[in-house]
């Protein structure tokens, strides 16, 4: 009898091997989960693992003194090795001088959305700081060095803003110690031996040079920090390179001894301090964003090459500065980008790096997308401002979504044309080859400056009938600082208000503590405004009247070194009615009542805006020295000078 061995095929063996196939496969799942599940965990962790951020403004350095990007210019190791490390963006575009730059980091808006041509009083409240929505989002948030965006009121310093600490200076004028208000002099920066503040409080004398004082103290709070398992932003805000230029006296003597030796010596001592900062950081999470506010001056050396322009003008030179970001193993090393990007950018960026909620509303683009090359560049016109009061005009500049057109208005005179593409560094005006293009971006650029300028103030019914209470951007709305404009939409008024006897007086509008506007019957309207009294016999009660109240406060304060030039203006129905020419340093106090709101009584509305406004009809005396007056006042004449019409503010007015 013969016997059968087991076969692979038998129905026992068959089950046996599906059970065992089972039980393998039970273990191999268990693993997976296990191991999925700890993948997973990781990824979460990795995840939420938010980064501590360092952003360092550099001021005044130029696209050419860095070999960072250019490798003909001044040799900047420390620079250098961090653009290496990271992403440079090689088109980047900020503002021609410190204060607006400043503003549009901190908001990620442009800077005139809060008034800001440079100058102005507020970063407005409406629009949350980079630090406040960091601090918000748990992280610690600190400033070393330079504010310069905003110090009329106290509730505009760092601390106010956003930041838990702060170390340095609100202006690199307080740098200095007060000189005699007698001599008619301005205080002047410097860098050895600074004033400081420390939190908030009075400036104090601070032994050494400035870029050492300021570097020494960041690094401290670096390892402050680190010590803590809480994310952390710091704010580290140099003046270097920016004049008087004084570099500490062992980077002086390894240069040679002239205006450009000094000036390579201060950029050099700037390096050092950046790669010690840098240096100083955990690596495996901080990202690292270095930037420099503005154009270089051109004053030693060629700072902006291969650029034409320098700051405080209006040209490719005065925006294009250095940007790069470097966070290990999140952003690629060594990359350059040469899409068009803005300093607003920095904002989002930052946030969306922190995992912060997004803020809406803002300029700003997140650049991750364009950082890690999946991104396309967002599409965006641009345009800056400058607002000269000597001669009641704005500079400008503006270029296309596309990067290809610059359009540029120096000191408010007819605008240039420059085509990029052709000439990229920006020299060659082709204005009278196409006017029709010239002419199509200067519509382009009055609407940008209308939108920038309008306030998006709150409006509510007020106690009384007919009541319309107005909120918000208080410095702005309240005749305080600098440029601003209410237009007012009045009448017909009630029958009563219309026959009442003559010499009875009914409050059309006003703001508490600031201003007042009256209906005299038989006589007018009467502004009042702190002392000052403008009036108006042109106006009629039983019809709409669109009434204009314009003005630009300039206190005398450390940037004026002529006369100030205060101008109110009441208009209506486009015509000037009166006319202060000069206010004088008598704008109102910071306690004047600017959280107040405006009331618009017996059914009026009101508008808003951070601009002077003119019409080249209005008495014009520009102040400028004798020789070029007479040139303005052809360029005024021939309504060549740009200037905010009042038109295009009171056409919306009583046209409905």
């Amino acid at each position: 009898m013969s016997s059968t061995s087991p076969t692979l095929s038998s129905p026992r063996n068959s089950l046996l091997l599906a059970l065992l196939a089972m039980a393998a496969l039970s273990w191999l799942s268990g693993v997976f989960v296990s191991m999925f599940a700890w993948v997973k965990s990781a990824a979460q962790e990795e995840s939420h693992r938010r980064p501590n951020i360092v952003l360092i403004v550099a001021d005044d350095l130029g696209y050419n003194d860095t070999s960072a990007i250019n490798p003909g210019g001044l040799a900047t190791p420390g620079i250098a090795r961090l653009a290496s490390e990271g992403v440079t963006f090689t088109r980047h575009y900020a503002d021609a001088t410190c204060t607006p730059s400043r503003v549009a980091i901190l908001s990620g808006r442009y800077p005139e959305r809060s008034g800001f041509r440079p100058v102005g009083a507020e970063i407005p409240e409406e629009f949350p700081t980079i630090a406040e929505i960091l601090r918000d989002s748990g992280y610690k948030t600190y400033l070393t060095g330079k504010w310069h965006a905003g110090e009329d009121r106290r509730s505009a310093w760092p601390d106010y803003k956003g930041f838990d600490g702060w170390f340095g200076f609100l202006n690199q004028f307080e740098l200095s110690e007060p000189l005699d208000a007698s001599t008619n002099q301005v205080r002047r920066p410097r860098y050895n031996n600074p004033l400081l503040r420390d939190n908030g409080g009075e400036p104090e004398v601070h032994s050494g040079h400035l870029t050492d004082i300021l570097t020494d103290h960041t690094i401290r709070k670096i390892r402050e920090f680190q010590a803590s398992d809480t994310p952390w932003f710091i704010y580290h805000a140099f003046l270097a390179p920016h004049a008087p230029i004084q570099p500490a006296e062992r980077y002086r003597k390894r240069f040679k001894n002239s205006p450009e030796g000094a000036y390579a010596a201060l950029v050099a001592q700037l390096d050092d301090a950046v790669a010690r900062i840098v240096d100083s950081v955990d690596t495996d999470n901080t990202l690292v964003v270095f930037v420099s506010d503005n154009g270089g001056t051109n004053a030693q050396r060629n700072n902006n090459f291969p650029f034409y322009g320098s700051k405080n003008e209006v040209y490719e030179g005065a925006y294009r500065t250095p940007l790069f970001m470097r966070w290990p193993g999140r952003v690629p090393t060594n990359i350059q980008r040469d899409d068009i990007v803005m300093n607003v950018d920095i904002y989002p960026t930052i946030l969306a790096a922190a995992q912060a909620v997004p803020v809406e509303g803002i300029d700003g683009e997140n650049l991750w997308p364009l950082i890690r090359g999946h991104g396309v560049p967002a599409q965006r016109q641009r345009s800056w401002e400058v607002f000269s009061a000597n001669v009641n005009s704005l500079s400008f500049s503006f270029l296309t979504r596309d990067g290809e057109w610059r359009l540029a208005s120096n000191n408010g005179l007819t605008p240039a044309l420059f085509n990029l593409n052709r000439t990229p560094a920006g020299d060659a005006d082709i204005a009278d080859e196409v006017p029709a293009t010239a002419a199509s971006l200067t519509s382009l650029f009055w609407q940008s400056h209308a939108e920038k300028s309008r306030l998006a103030v709150r409006a509510v019914p007020g106690a009384s009938p007919g009541q319309t209470l107005y909120s918000g951007f208080d410095a702005m709305r309240t005749p305080f600082r600098y440029g601003f404009a209410f237009g007012l939409e009045i009448g017909p008024l009630p029958t009563e208000v219309q026959h009442a006897a003559s010499g009875e007086e009914y409050i059309l509008a006003g703001q508490h503590g600031a201003w007042e506007l009256r209906y005299v019957a038989g006589h007018g309207l009467q502004w009042h405004i702190g002392e000052a009294l403008l009036r108006d016999a042109s106006f009629e009660p039983a019809r709409c009247n669109a009434v204009v109240l314009t003005g630009y406060l300039q206190p005398r304060g450390h940037l004026a070194t002529r006369a100030p030039r205060s101008p109110l203006k009441l208009y209506s129905d486009g015509f000037l009615r009166d006319i202060l020419a000069d206010l004088g340093t008598r704008p109102l106090p910071p306690d004047a009542g600017l959280d107040n709101p405006t009331f618009v009584n017996f059914g009026g509305r009101a508008v808003f805006s951070n601009m002077l406004q003119s019409s080249f009809a209005d008495p014009y005396t520009p102040q400028v020295s004798e020789q070029y007056a007479p040139f303005y006042r052809t360029a005024y004449r021939e309504k060549s000078l740009m200037l905010a019409d009042v038109s295009q503010f009171g056409d919306e007015l009583c046209a409905r």
